[in-house]
Formats: C-alpha cells, structure tokens, sequence
C-alpha cells in the first residue's frame, strides 16, 4: 500500500518535472513562406519579408467576377524574385484564396523596383481583396 501510495506520487512529480522542460515545437518554415520565424528559449521572433516598400510600379489586380458574386474576400501572398533591373523575374503564388491566384501573380510580375544594390532582391507582396457594401 505504501508503495503504490510513492509510485503514484513520485509519477506525477515525474510528469510535472518533464512537463516543466519541454521546449515548445519548432515550426519549419516553408520555403516560399513570407515570414521568417526565429526562436531563442520559447520566444518567436518575425522578419518580416514585405518588399512593397522597393517598388516604384504598383499594378493592382482586378476583383475576380465570380469571388465578388461568391462574396469571397481574403489577403493573398506573391513571393517575387526581382532582377538586376528591378523587373520582376519570378511570382510564385504562396498563400490566399486560389480564385484569386491568377490575378494576384499577373499582378505582381508587372511590379517594377528600384534596382537591387546587391542585383537581386527576394521577398513577399500582400494583394488585399475586400468588397465594399
């Protein structure tokens, strides 16, 4: 009796010991994922990948007819790679609703930037569609 009386709280001290030394996971960021994650002792830190900021040519994309039918709203994400030129040489689709891929990534390689000082520049541009009442 005494024994399983020790068993049962030596456990739970077990538990509570291993619980206090977890680390929280680690999420593997995804190649073509617009923010960086960083941890150092449990705590997230974001770099944010936005190049909107370099450009000097903004295209907006058309509201797609069947999403404003649909009334379908949402942020897409466009992971561009940018020339030496400042043109933009690759749009990847990364994130957002897939009814707004195609107008979103024909968009963004009509972008124009300010030439990279190192002849490259990568990053992210958001495209926002939201309906007005």
């Amino acid at each position: 009796m005494i024994i399983k009386g020790l068993k049962r709280k030596f456990g739970w001290l077990a538990v509570i010991l291993a619980a206090l030394t977890l680390q929280p996971a680690q999420p593997n960021t995804a190649k073509g994922d617009s923010v960086h994650n960083m941890w150092l002792n449990g705590v997230r830190f974001v770099e944010d990948r936005n190049i909107e900021k370099y450009a000097v040519n903004q295209v907006q994309p058309p509201y797609p007819v069947l999403a404003q039918k649909y009334r379908i709203e949402g942020i897409v994400t466009v992971e561009v790679r940018v020339d030496h030129e400042g043109r933009v040489a690759k749009a990847d689709f990364v994130r957002g609703h897939s009814i707004f891929r195609s107008v979103s990534l024909e968009a963004a390689r009509q972008w124009q930037f300010h030439a990279p000082p190192n002849n490259s520049l990568e990053g992210t541009i958001n495209f926002s569609f939201r309906l007005r009442d």
